[in-house]
């Protein structure tokens, strides 16, 4: 309460100080306009130059303003607008016409809480705005930055559309659970959820993301240094993404509708991939045969029968043209923007529709949007941004679950039926695939309200005051019923679930700022506020069994019943400032603090303060910089500062905690050493309840240090801007489960306790070659690499199935802990290890790690030409270093001891002396189900023709003609093409993208290559 008393104090006292001594004074009045338009301009400021008295226009863009004695002149500003400087020395009526300024419009950057001139910036931001995303056919706006922001990484889990991504600013910085390297999302001021909010993940997550329009986005802002992070705090060491919509302006009604259609299919055909049954039939014989010489090492030996008489007559069934689909897309936005008088407004609505390669898998979204602005008084505005979507899914097991069709796929051979001869299905041991896809019968609705409404009042020029209530309320309805004709429910007679989630935030800022210069040298921009939050989540299951026939589905008819709820809850208390300073945009000064209180962490380190400083110089406004033409802007940045972290944390890790019959935090029970399943309490039919967690009141932030140092450099009259920053992030407090002594009777307490670090670089390159009136031509250019290790860790763990993934000191995430296979002897056909000490091959502890799974660089080129009225754009994305577990092969390639199908690869075997390959002798001895081999981790480096379009504008005489101010029609494609080595189905998917595993292919989704056209018109 001291400090925010002294802020307030230290505000009145400027403000007192800017208005004394004006005793004597003269009126001077008039109306601010747009050339353009000659229409009023209200909320320009209207200021006495010297000084910091002034107003700001109402309504209709008149104003009136007291000027004291010795004053003539007054500077009248607008943003996006050029300043005007009028002498009104011995008028009374001044009126003045301000012009767009269109460099100015595009220098305003968004940043936490606020705008920023680009040329007063201190901190690393990357900008997306709405152009460069416009008719682009991705379902979420996180898909959007890949390969068009620097320093952002960008990877699609699979090809389920509405799907999970995985996106990292600046590396991985925690691994305390799911979301815990996860930027946090704020759109319109409103911190979002961004996580999975479904229960049922079949092998992959959904993306809450995806419920929002990307249609609707004016720009993205990504925060990526302390400086531009800080004042997000405890929630900021991932990155921040703001997301800002489009609002309506001044002027006439402009109504917009953009809509496209077109079809998608597997940018690499899986049948690639497939053998045939005649093919898979030898190989088995091969194999057979192999194993019988290397058991049968005498002479005269038994005869040899193959398992298959006559492979040329197999039965050749193609399971992956059975699962795949070439799926439709298609999409339509209408919107109505404008304003007059006090009003401004922007109207959306918009239909969405995916499906995906693999059926029955399908995503859509129907959403509107409101955004309204509205001028009171001169002094008084409020406003509303509203947001309502409702989305569904229809989703199967996707990757690493042994039930999903495309799994199954490959595990059946090629030799065997679909179905039976009585027409059911055949499923010799899985479950077969072609019933997956045909009777998989799972819906996913969700209903989505995102919304705020602020009220800010002007008490004195410059000094503002702003109230926002938001709210991010979600409902998640799952429902899933397995027929008689699933594996899953044939036992029991077809089995339902249903979960509904409620997950309801709401938010309360409020935030003072002032804005003042003085002497029009020195310019202040001084915020303070404090935020609440609360979430609230509320889980409702039911399941049945024994139904009466499939006909029935829901659980009401069911014999057998079942349910339970959950509710759990978590809070945050804050309070910010900021500094902004620069001495004639020279020299800038920034200062941040926040401080947060989380109800996750104990009573001992509830809160946590995170400051922040960053320095600014523009070189190229220096004297000695005057002669040099060729340099029009050059200015050096550098800044250091703390960020937190509670992702991945549960909302009552800090304490003990106990569980009942059915319930408890973890789902029943808990998991101790001596209940390590999380069984119920219970006794017979009496209900209990057992401790599950221990307490620890000491548990804190994970905290990120960050330094930066970059620059920004125009060149050649502003046609070539180049920004280059390098970074250093160093993690402390770690929040990991740490074992304990068993005595204790538990086996782990979350504690803080490691340490990690990420290091990199960061170039973006912005270029226009060519600009005529026919002919512009844009380049714009990001690469950027980071390292990252983990320098402190109580002891190596190792995690995804067969321990394929391994977290240890000294290392990065995401390594790959293997046992390295040197090659194959030309001569026997056997594998070559890596032994390590001695020349004994032990599978249980001749493991290494080789490589993981992060790129040693990523980036992406994007060209825009405009001709005429053509235009034309192409993004290459990019991807390089990063290795990939194909998990496929490790079932897939085999000696023949399994019954499962073979890929591709196994055809490139070693068959006879001299043969060179990396694939081994088909026999037991190679194929051991406890080996681990290296060449299973392959090269994911890849090139992909992200998106490429091309347009045409149809000359506004004709257009004119039928009523429209501009009509444009277009084809694009995504992912046209891919250039990789990775020899699976897509380089960029993984089964687990998680705060330690990433990098891992299973059987998913690959993505999709989308032929598409579509039309753009305005009214």
């Amino acid at each position: 309460m001291l400090m925010k008393k002294n802020i307030l104090l230290f505000f009145c006292l400027i403000g007192l100080i800017g208005n004394v001594a004006f005793a004597q004074s003269r009126e001077v009045s008039g109306k601010v306009t747009a050339a353009a338009d000659g229409l009023g301009i209200p909320g320009a400021n209207v200021v006495i130059k010297g000084t910091t008295q002034g107003t700001i226009t109402d309504i209709d863009g008149s104003y009136r303003l007291s000027v004291p004695e010795g004053y003539n002149t007054i500077v009248f500003s607008f943003i996006g607008y050029t300043n005007v400087e009028a002498n009104i020395d011995g008028k009374s009526v001044v009126n003045v016409q301000l012009k767009e300024d269109i460099q100015q419009l595009s220098e305003v950057v968004v940043v936490g809480y606020g705008e920023q001139d680009r040329k007063t910036l201190t901190s690393s931001i990357v900008s997306v705005d709405a152009k460069s995303i416009e008719n682009v056919p991705m379902p979420s706006p996180d898909q959007l930055l890949q390969g068009r922001a620097a320093g952002v990484q960008v990877s699609a889990n699979s090809g389920e559309p509405g799907g999970g991504m995985m996106v990292r600013v600046r590396g991985s910085t925690s691994i305390s659970g799911a979301g815990a390297s996860d930027p946090l999302y704020v759109i319109d001021g409103v911190p979002i959820v961004a996580g999975n909010l479904a229960q049922t993940t079949f092998g992959q997550p959904s993306n809450a993301l995806a419920d929002l329009n990307p249609a609707d986005i004016a720009s993205m802002e990504v925060l990526k240094d302390a400086s531009a992070t800080a004042i997000y705090g405890a929630r900021a060491a991932n990155g921040v993404v703001l997301i800002t919509t489009k609002r309506g302006k001044t002027g006439d009604a402009k109504i917009s509708v953009n809509a496209y259609a077109g079809t998608s299919s597997a940018w690499r055909s899986p049948n690639e991939l497939r053998v045939s049954g005649p093919d898979f039939e030898r190989l088995q014989n091969e194999a057979a045969l192999n194993n019988w010489n290397d058991k049968n090492k005498v002479t005269p030996q038994p005869p040899f029968v193959a398992p298959f008489a006559n492979p040329d007559a197999a039965m050749d069934t193609n399971w992956m043209d059975e699962i795949f689909q070439n799926g439709s897309i298609h999409n339509i936005d209408v919107s109505a923007s404008g304003g007059e008088g006090k009003v401004q407004y922007m109207v959306s609505g918009s239909n969405f529709a995916q499906e995906g390669l693999i059926r029955p898998s399908k995503f859509a979204r129907t959403s509107g949007r409101l955004n309204l602005d509205f001028l009171a008084t001169n002094k008084l505005k409020f406003g509303t941004s509203m947001m309502y979507s409702t989305t569904k899914r229809n989703r199967s097991a996707n990757g690493n679950d042994i039930s999903g069709s495309l799994t199954t796929a490959f595990f059946y051979p090629s030799d065997i039926p679909i179905y039976n001869p009585d027409g059911t299905y055949n499923r010799p041991i899985w479950e077969n695939p072609v019933a997956v896809a045909n009777e998989t019968d799972y819906v996913m609705n969700t209903n989505r309200l995102i919304g705020s409404i602020y009220g800010e009042y002007e008490i004195i020029p410059g000094l503002a005051f702003r109230s926002t209530w938001s709210l991010d309320n979600n409902l998640v309805d799952e429902y899933s019923y397995a027929s008689t004709k699933l594996n899953a429910g044939k036992s029991v007679n077809g089995s339902a679930t249903n979960n509904v989630t409620r997950d309801n935030n709401w938010i309360n800022e409020n935030i003072l700022t002032y804005q003042f210069n003085l002497n029009n040298t020195h310019n202040f921009n001084i915020l303070a506020g404090n935020t609440l939050q609360e979430s609230i989540n509320e889980l409702t299951r039911a399941n049945g069994q024994q139904f009466p026939g499939d006909a029935f589905k829901q659980i009401s008819s069911a014999a057998v019943q079942q349910s339970r709820t959950d509710q759990t809850s978590w809070g945050i208390s804050s309070f910010f400032t900021r500094v902004n300073y620069d001495l004639n945009k020279k020299y800038m000064l920034t200062l941040n603090v926040r401080a947060d209180a989380s109800s996750r962490f104990g009573e001992s380190n509830r809160w946590g303060t995170f400051p922040s400083v960053a320095v600014g110089w523009r070189v190229s406004d220096e004297d000695f910089m005057s002669g040099i033409s060729t340099i029009n802007d050059l200015k050096f940045r550098a800044s250091y500062g703390a960020t937190g972290n509670q992702n991945g944390l549960n909302n009552f890790q800090s304490r003990g905690l106990w569980g009942g019959q059915a319930g408890g935090l973890n789902g029943g029970g808990g998991s101790t050493p001596l209940n390590n399943t999380g069984a119920p309490a219970a006794y017979g039919d009496a209900p209990g309840f057992i401790p599950n967690q221990l307490a620890n009141p000491d548990l804190k932030w994970e905290t990120t240090y960050q330094f930066n140092v970059g620059f920004d450099l125009a060149i050649i009259q502003n046609k070539v801007t180049v920004s280059l920053d390098y970074y250093n992030k160093q993690t402390k407090d770690l929040l990991l489960a740490v074992p304990v002594p068993l005595t204790t009777g538990y086996s782990t307490l979350f504690q803080n306790y490691g340490e990690m670090e990420n290091k990199g670089l960061e170039l973006a390159i912005n270029a226009v070659p060519v600009n005529t009136p026919d002919l512009r031509w844009d380049i714009n250019f990001n690469i950027s690499g980071n390292k990252n290790k983990l320098t402190k860790i109580p002891a190596p763990f190792t995690q995804f199935t067969r321990d394929y993934v391994r977290v240890e000191q000294g290392y990065p995430l995401f390594s790959f802990w293997v046992h390295e296979q040197l090659g194959v002897d030309p001569q026997t056909g056997d594998i070559i290890w890596n032994t390590g000490d001695d020349d004994t091959f032990d599978p249980s502890t001749d493991r290494f790690i080789v490589g993981n799974a992060q790129p040693k660089f990523v980036g992406g080129l994007t060209n825009t030409f405009n001709w005429k009225n053509f235009d034309f754009t192409a993004l290459l994305q990019f991807s390089y270093g990063n290795k990939i577990l194909n998990y496929n092969r490790y079932f897939y390639e085999h000696g023949g001891e399994r019954t499962t199908g073979y890929t591709s690869q196994q055809l490139d075997r070693w068959q006879q002396p001299g043969d060179i390959t990396d694939i081994p002798r088909m026999a037991r001895v190679n194929y051991n189900t406890s080996y681990r081999p290296s060449r299973h981790v392959e090269d994911g480096s890849y090139l992909r023709m992200k998106n490429i379009s091309l347009g045409y504008t149809v000359p506004n005489s004709i257009a004119s003609k039928v009523g429209m101010s501009r009509l444009r029609f277009y084809v694009s494609s995504q992912n046209l093409f891919t250039i990789t080595n990775y020899s699976g189905l897509d380089p960029e998917s993984t089964v687990d993208s998680s705060s330690t595993v990433s990098g891992t292919d299973l059987a998913v989704m690959p993505q999709p290559r989308v032929f598409m056209g579509g039309v753009n018109i305005t009214f």
